[in-house]
């Protein structure tokens, strides 16, 4: 979510942060190690002249793929697809974007923090991006939901000022703008991260951190199922642990943002090139967690479901990518998916107009839901793809929508 490293590097909005220093000829997205480590909170690591600031190839191609995977399960929805339906068991995963993108934000941080950068200006730049990622919520809330009122006929809230003053409370209705608010939360809490991380200077605090971490995240998601009457009675607690803001419990995904951090903190360059039994032992850890989760006793399915189950997901997109950035051929057949995670704040609020634009359109026609399902899933995708295309032919409509940190 945050751009590169040096101030003259072009900003490229995103909703995860970027690590700096990486040669973008190299489609690896391997690091120049002539950066030094990071020192104390607050101190500037030195480095050495290196290639021009640049993006990480794979990490785009990851935010690409689960926000593909976001694009199929709204396109699902738009088109009233049956639970019935073949495409509900045999299309693609559905509920891997919405912790999948908080969780690969919390790893990018984590990249910061254990190979590069200063952690004053980590401090800084996701500070800023989390101003950023709020004002988009805000502003997309309430256009969504205007858009919404508007369709249904329903305009007269719209000119009361009760209506729009909620909004300024936190109060009002909520779209799908809603998962912007952990992803803002989180950015918040990360220079608290970062600096838990600085203090684990032996194995056994860096065993307690994580241990921390994932306790933390699984009571965070299975508050809900614990103490679901104290929910239902307070609005607050149902807003941060529940139904959440517009679906999406703030808590627990924050929550989710640490588990990302905690693999981001994990993991290994060796990683970024990764062998085949590496591989093959990432695919048996996502098949051996589900077959657990189908084991696991109810009260603790919550617990592990959004612990490891949700961390096998993220691990297994981090390998899809590499894996694609590493093979020309596949390389150049979805060359179009790191361009949707290099701009995906933009696709994450494009894609849903589109898909409601082509849903509301056919929907006369009495078409079979599979088929409005797949027309408005290649609309939502390349649609996307289109108007970032435009961002390049037009220098002042790019402008524009960075002008809106878009």
């Amino acid at each position: 979510m945050t751009p590169v490293m040096t101030s003259t590097a072009p900003v490229s909005p995103t909703t995860g942060l970027e690590r700096p220093s990486r040669d973008t000829s190299d489609p690896t997205g391997r690091v120049d190690r002539r950066m030094t480590a990071p020192g104390n909170w607050g101190g500037v690591a030195a480095y050495s002249p290196g290639p021009t600031p640049g993006r990480i190839p794979y990490i785009d191609m990851a935010r690409g793929l689960f926000l593909i995977l976001m694009t199929s399960t709204h396109a699902m929805t738009v088109a009233g697809v049956a639970a019935t339906s073949p495409l509900m068991s045999l299309g693609l995963p559905r509920g891997w974007a919405t912790t999948g993108l908080i969780m690969l934000c919390g790893f990018m941080v984590a990249t910061f923090a254990r190979e590069m950068e200063a952690r004053e200006s980590i401090r800084r730049r996701v500070l800023r991006r989390a101003r950023r990622v709020f004002a988009v919520m805000f502003a997309s809330n309430v256009l969504m939901v205007a858009i919404r009122h508007v369709m249904t006929h329903e305009t007269d809230p719209l000119f009361t000022f009760r209506w729009w003053s909620r909004f300024l409370l936190f109060r009002g209705e909520w779209s799908i703008s809603g998962i912007l608010l952990p992803i803002g939360l989180f950015l918040l809490a990360a220079p608290v991260l970062v600096g838990l991380y600085d203090r684990c200077r032996s194995k056994l605090r860096m065993i307690a951190l994580g241990l921390g971490l994932l306790l933390f995240a699984g009571l965070a998601w299975s508050v809900q199922a614990l103490t679901p009457e104290s929910l239902s009675r307070y609005d607050a607690l149902n807003m941060m642990f529940g139904t959440g803001a517009g679906g999406f419990p703030v808590i627990p995904m924050v929550a989710s943002g640490a588990l990302g951090f905690l693999l981001g903190i994990l993991w290994q360059p060796a990683r970024e090139d990764p062998d085949g039994p590496t591989t093959l032992g990432i695919v048996v850890l996502f098949i051996a967690t589900s077959q657990m989760l189908s084991l696991t006793p109810s009260v603790l399915a919550r617990f592990a479901g959004r612990t490891l189950m949700d961390v096998s997901h993220l691990v297994l997109i981090l390998v899809l990518a590499i894996t694609i950035t590493q093979w020309r051929f596949l390389r150049q057949g979805l060359r179009f998916v790191p361009l949707l995670g290099r701009y995906s704040l933009f696709t994450f609020l494009a894609h849903r107009i589109i898909e409601q634009i082509l849903g509301l359109s056919l929907r006369p026609l009495g078409l079979p839901s599979e088929l409005v399902y797949g027309l408005c899933f290649l609309g939502g995708v390349f649609g996307s793809v289109e108007l970032i295309l435009w961002r390049r032919m037009w220098p002042a409509y790019d402008k524009l929508l960075q002008a809106l940190y878009l």
